[in-house]
């Protein structure tokens, strides 16, 4: 999605938080038509969502999301420039039914003056809040 507001902090968060509350709520559909997906690798981007957050999900035992928590948001981190043309990442936690995690990752790049924010990935979170195997 092309951002029209200033990459700062607050609005980072902001796109993390209501990428979280449509991947709880399954508004797949809603979140692949905003945000992409960069690992879609051809496939249908809501499809490819689909599939990798029930991957993520038989990962760490649970069977579905929690509601989203009002602070999902755990770090926005912002780069030096460089030539990936990479500028930030906001890392977000989407919580199960049974105490793990989904790790909801979302980059920010530039092309140009223009930025765009896109669904990075998808990662299982055990209760510690570590990262499981893929």
């Amino acid at each position: 999605m092309k951002l029209d507001a200033p990459v700062e902090l607050e609005s980072l968060a902001m796109l993390g938080t209501e990428a979280v509350d449509l991947l709880c709520r399954g508004d797949i559909d809603t979140l692949a038509g905003r945000y992409g997906y960069a690992l879609s690798f051809g496939r249908d981007t809501a499809t490819a969502i689909r599939d990798d957050l029930r991957r993520c999900l038989s990962q760490v035992g649970a069977s579905s999301l929690a509601p989203a928590p009002e602070h999902s948001v755990r770090t926005v981190k912002f780069f030096e420039p460089n030539s990936s043309n990479l500028v930030a990442v906001v890392e977000c936690v989407a919580p199960t039914e049974n105490g793990t995690a989904v790790l909801v990752e979302l980059v920010v790049t530039s092309k140009g003056t223009e930025k765009y924010v896109t669904l990075e990935d998808l990662s299982g979170l055990d209760a510690q809040g570590h990262l499981t195997e893929r």
